[in-house]
């Protein structure tokens, strides 16, 4: 930006110099016509608007270095030149261009209850001519601008709260600019969920009760949908279900008076079944042994969840058989005609562990003796990860018996605590397993 300035301002100074008609005096022109070049998306108005030059303006060298101060701050513009051609008192300005390309994240009205999105663009546009209701740049003073502006909407309309902005994002490389109203109480009555047929509405607004009474974020409640909701969809096999943004507007009956009722719209999408799952990259276990881990039967619906504890259990099957950093991709492919799913699962199963040091600490000599002599893994065998858990269950119980009974018996009060962890070795390809106790 600097360097973009600093060439106009050369450019400028030249130019008016040699239309100045007073030494030692700050020359000034009357603008005659302003041509934009390099634009692409934005209009020859909305860069002049930005710029709050007009035609007929009679401008000096402080004047036009302010305008293409602004047009950089918007965020708009990544580099700009400009150049006048003056003819007796009056000029033309050229303003070459690089528009940002790629910069922009949506704009969220976070809980702005008294008004439609529409009215809030338009509040907006009074002060940001150029915004589009929709999207804003990620860099430059944008936002500023529209936090005033929707303060002077708010205060316009004799509404307490101050207008705040935060940048969000909840995935990588994708931002949302949201700008919310702190100070109001807007606690949420009612919950509504239009679409909703397959899954009954009264299921979803149960399964969202802990949105009742709290004040209303458009974006809180988005993420709820998407994070609680959405899994009650993928049990009964409608992968596509998609939740569109929440919308509010004060209650209407005695119940929800000053209150919010909140609707968030639903598209079910169709109910697919399981068709199968190809796997790719598996060694160690064949394909027969990962169908059986996963538990998906063909021509039955494709329950999601189902799924999952499947993927759960394949890895479980790699870990029993040393393979503990065992990695899985899974990707759908969807035939929307017979509605059936394909899940193509790519296996990466790293290399195989082995038992290495059963490391015992706090026990009495006797209660340690008898953890080895019961421990089945020996140094150099093949690691088991789902072994710890078998031999706790069978068999700490009789040691922590006997533990229990030592630490009586020498006046000791409260019950001892067992803390056991893996600490895999990856230089080694072992696994040492530490059994602890603690009073």
């Amino acid at each position: 930006m600097a360097t973009a300035l600093h060439k106009f301002c050369i450019v400028l100074i030249l130019a008016m110099a040699a239309a100045s008609t007073t030494p030692g005096q700050q020359p000034k022109m009357k603008l005659a016509k302003i041509e934009i070049e390099g634009l692409q998306r934005l209009s020859s108005e909305q860069v002049i608007t930005v710029s709050e030059l007009e035609i007929g303006q009679t401008v000096d060298i402080a004047a036009i270095d302010a305008a293409s101060q602004r047009l950089m701050d918007s965020g708009l513009i990544k580099k700009l030149s400009y150049k006048l051609h003056p003819n007796g008192n009056q000029t033309t300005g050229i303003v070459k261009i690089e528009e940002a390309r790629g910069e922009e994240s949506l704009v969220i009205f976070d809980n702005f209850v008294w008004f439609s999105d529409e009215e809030l663009a338009a509040a907006v546009r009074r002060e940001v001519p150029f915004f589009n209701g929709i999207t804003a740049p990620d860099v430059g003073n944008i936002t500023e601008s529209i936090t005033h502006a929707l303060q002077l909407f708010l205060s316009e309309h004799k509404i307490a709260g101050k207008v705040e902005y935060m940048p969000a994002s909840d995935n990588p490389g994708k931002q949302e600019h949201i700008f919310t109203v702190r100070g109001a109480s807007l606690p949420i009555c009612a919950l509504h969920f239009p679409g909703a047929k397959n899954v009954d509405e009264n299921h979803l607004i149960k399964s969202s009760e802990k949105l009742m009474g709290i004040d209303y974020s458009r974006r809180f409640a988005g993420l709820f949908a998407a994070n609680n909701l959405f899994p009650i969809y993928r049990e009964v096999g409608q992968l596509h279900a998609t939740f569109g943004p929440p919308t509010a507007s004060f209650g209407k009956d005695a119940n929800c008076k000053d209150r919010v009722e909140v609707t968030i719209p639903v598209d079910e999408g169709a109910i697919y079944s399981w068709e199968k799952a190809e796997w790719s990259g598996n060694q160690a276990l064949v394909s027969q042994q990962l169908e059986t881990l996963l538990g998906m039967k063909a021509g039955e619906v494709a329950n999601g969840l189902k799924f999952d504890q499947g993927m759960v259990a394949v890895r479980k099957g790699y870990g029993r058989k040393g393979f503990i950093a065992a990695g899985l991709r899974s990707s759908p492919e969807f035939d929307d005609a017979a509605r059936k799913v394909t899940y193509r699962i790519a296996i990466k199963e790293g290399p195989q562990y082995h038992m290495g040091n059963l490391i015992i600490k706090g026990f009495p000599d006797s209660a340690a003796k008898l953890l080895r002599e019961t421990w089945a893994l020996k140094a150099g065998d093949v690691y088991d990860q789902g072994y710890p858990k078998e031999f706790f269950d069978k068999t700490l119980g009789d040691v922590m018996k006997k533990v229990i009974e030592e630490s009586r018996a020498q006046g000791k009060k409260g019950v001892p605590r067992i803390q056991s962890r893996e600490q895999p070795n990856r230089d080694t390809l072992t696994v040492d397993v530490t059994i602890e106790l603690s009073s």
